[in-house]
C-alpha cells in the first residue's frame, strides 16, 4: 500500500485511540479500517463519539463501532465523489479496486479542489 495512503488506515483489530491518533494525523475526520488488506468500513470521529457515549473506552476495540455500509468509488471522480460528500455528508472517499484493495482516495478538500475551486 502507498505510504500516504496507509497514513488513512487502521487495522481491524485496533482500538478506538488508534483510530483518534490516525483520524488526528490525517485530518480527513475519519480512518479506513481494513483486515487483510482489504477495505471492510470506515469510522469517523462521530463513531467514536457514538461508542463513548455508549459506554466504551479509548481502549475499547474497534469492533462494533466501524461503519461496514460505507461509500466508495471504483475511480477517481470528483464529480461523484462532490455528489457523495453533499448527499451522506462524508469528508474521505476510498478508491477500491474489485477486491476491495484501497487503490487511492478522495477527500473533500480534493473535491473543492477539482470541482468547486479550479477554473472553468
Amino acid at each position: 500500500m502507498d505510504k500516504a495512503l496507509a497514513t488513512l488506515v487502521v487495522p481491524s483489530e485496533a482500538r478506538l485511540i488508534d483510530a483518534v491518533q490516525v483520524i488526528k494525523e490525517n485530518r480527513s475526520r475519519c480512518a479506513i479500517v481494513v483486515s487483510r488488506d482489504k477495505v471492510i468500513g470506515v469510522i469517523s470521529e462521530g463513531d467514536v463519539m457514538r461508542a463513548l457515549l455508549h459506554g466504551a473506552d479509548l481502549h475499547s476495540p474497534l469492533e462494533g463501532w466501524v461503519s461496514l455500509s460505507f461509500k466508495f468509488l471504483r475511480e477517481p471522480n470528483y464529480v461523484e465523489a462532490l455528489e457523495l460528500a453533499k448527499t451522506h455528508g462524508i469528508s474521505l472517499i476510498p478508491i477500491l479496486d474489485q477486491a476491495f484493495h484501497l487503490t487511492g482516495v478522495i477527500t473533500l478538500n480534493d473535491v473543492l479542489n477539482q470541482v468547486i475551486i479550479a477554473p472553468k
